[in-house]
């Protein structure tokens, strides 16, 4: 087992890709914290996942919040976090002549002020060595029509990552980040996307479908992992061939 007797913490662990990074690492030995705002949807992601899970109610964008978190995880398993995963975070349109500079802050205070809280909170909790992983996006390197906000703070998290793994190297912390693709996540629900937008996106990735949670969870596990353990600052695509191959 990759995670064996490992203490993972995995925000926005209630559904999607959060849930299913949860569901693996718990397969393969961890004990897992998940958290969200959504208490409902956490424990019933909670019940999933089985007596080595444990959901806590908490923004990553709050500062007590996550300090509440980290302290709860160390209490409740009675050992330090060897894994965490910042994955928290929202998407919506924001055609600039439509959003007030009040709606692109707050996407930025969440997707980017969150994963900052998630990581500056953790330290104090964090085994040696530790591994960190920022959930970003395949958006970070890519100009996307009404996404500006979005893409912005995916950049933003890219950035973290590395600045991160420079300040955290002789601490042996590992940060890295992952920019996944199109995935099947319920975060396309509320984009207000149609059926038929969906499907033209997924015609342009090269391995024409969009990715499900698991094949993402997979590329987390290495990351978390003593398979990656030579690996810090650096951001990998899981992307269908996006980022890579020219749809021409």
């Amino acid at each position: 087992m990759l995670l064996k007797h490992a203490l993972a913490v995995v925000t926005g662990g209630g559904s999607g890709i959060g849930f299913a990074v949860a569901e693996r690492f718990v397969s393969e030995g961890a004990r897992v914290v998940i958290s969200g705002r959504n208490a409902e949807k956490l424990q019933r992601a909670a019940e999933k996942l089985g007596e080595n899970a444990l959901p806590v109610v908490a923004n990553a964008a709050s500062t007590d919040d996550m300090q509440r978190l980290y302290q709860t995880a160390v209490g409740h398993f009675q050992c330090n976090v060897s894994v965490v995963v910042a994955n928290a975070g929202i998407s919506r349109q924001t055609p600039v002549r439509e959003t007030s500079v009040e709606q692109f802050s707050e996407v930025l205070n969440i997707n980017v002020g969150g994963v900052y809280s998630t990581v500056r909170e953790a330290l104090p909790f964090l085994a040696r060595p530790a591994s960190i992983i920022l959930v970003a996006s395949l958006a970070a390197n890519q100009g996307t029509k009404n996404f500006s906000a979005y893409c912005a703070s995916k950049a933003a998290v890219v950035s973290l990552a590395k600045s991160f793994a420079a300040e955290f190297v002789d601490l042996d912390i590992r940060v890295n980040s992952i920019s996944p693709g199109v995935a099947n996540t319920p975060i396309f629900d509320t984009l207000g996307m149609s059926e038929a937008q969906l499907l033209q996106w997924s015609n342009v990735i090269p391995m024409k479908r969009p990715a499900e949670p698991a094949e993402i969870a997979a590329a987390i596990l290495f990351l978390a992992s003593d398979a990656s353990r030579y690996m810090t600052g650096t951001d990998l695509a899981v992307d269908g061939g996006m980022s890579g191959i020219s749809p021409f």
